[in-house]
């Protein structure tokens, strides 16, 4: 039974996923802007990639993004919610993420916290309920546990880092544990409507990936992003509009042997504490 639920797991890991519980950019401005996004403060779809981007907040919101059929993977359609709020010293968020189709199911719930610690820096810790199912072999789940922090030495210039899964956090009763993952980088603004990402994330299973983006605003509602990404190469490319309250998303990559995805993404805002 043990070998059969391990090879399940493995061939269902191959179908849907690139790996189990793979810690991939969810908003569509990561996306677009090649991954890169572990530096940039006040991000509320950042805490996926680095809690501490919590802290700095300017208010609430509520998001959804959306990518249908991945890299042609017509049945994959990866989804993740969330709701982020500021507080005096810093801000918090809640997630839902989901992937896989009706054989196969990741479902991840987390809660992530963010603070300043002053001094230009910035803490934040994220706690994650990951639950694996598998039509036929029943379900498993485990806690993970992340952490970051952003720094940032001089106006328009951040630097930060964080870790996923810092306890090897095992689903169901396989024994395969989710990796341990890391990623650091910096982002430069300056002040200007340019922003520039630059990220290197670390997983044992594969190469070092190098990822850069940038970021140009236009009269202050429109965003205009591009990136690139090694191991795997990819290019992608989006677009950001910001309506009063209502920010709409789309980002385009493109993966030099799976394909294009698409993922389009949507927030409200509800104001400051």
């Amino acid at each position: 039974m043990r070998c059969t639920w391990i090879c399940l797991t493995v061939c269902a890991w191959t179908a849907a996923a690139p790996g189990a519980f793979e810690r991939q950019p969810e908003s569509a401005r990561m996306v677009a802007m090649g991954g890169a996004g572990v530096a940039m403060p006040g991000n509320a779809w950042g805490a996926l990639a680095n809690p501490a981007s919590l802290a700095g907040l300017a208010d609430a919101s509520a998001g959804g993004a959306r990518a249908p059929a991945p890299n042609r993977r017509t049945q994959h359609t990866p989804t993740a919610r969330l709701l982020a709020a500021p507080t005096r010293r810093g801000g918090g968020s809640r997630a839902l993420l989901r992937s896989g189709y009706d054989l196969y199911r990741e479902t991840t719930v987390g809660a992530a916290l963010g603070c300043d610690a002053g001094l230009g820096l910035r803490l934040g810790g994220a706690c994650t309920l990951n639950v694996l199912s598998i039509d036929g072999y029943g379900s498993g789940s485990c806690w993970g546990c992340d952490a970051g922090f952003l720094w940032t030495p001089a106006p328009g210039i951040s630097m930060g880092a964080c870790a996923t899964g810092i306890n090897a956090p095992r689903p169901g009763r396989s024994g395969e544990e989710i990796p341990r993952t890391a990623a650091a980088g910096v982002a430069v603004s300056g002040g200007s409507p340019l922003t520039l990402a630059f990220d290197i994330a670390l997983d044992p299973r594969f190469p070092p990936e190098l990822r850069l983006g940038g970021e140009y605003c236009v009269a202050g509602c429109l965003a205009l992003r591009a990136g690139v990404s090694s191991e795997p190469s990819s290019l992608s490319a989006g677009v950001g509009l910001a309506l009063a309250l209502l920010d709409v998303e789309y980002a385009f990559s493109r993966h030099q042997e799976l394909g294009c995805t698409h993922r389009f993404g949507i927030a409200f805002h509800f104001g400051g504490p």
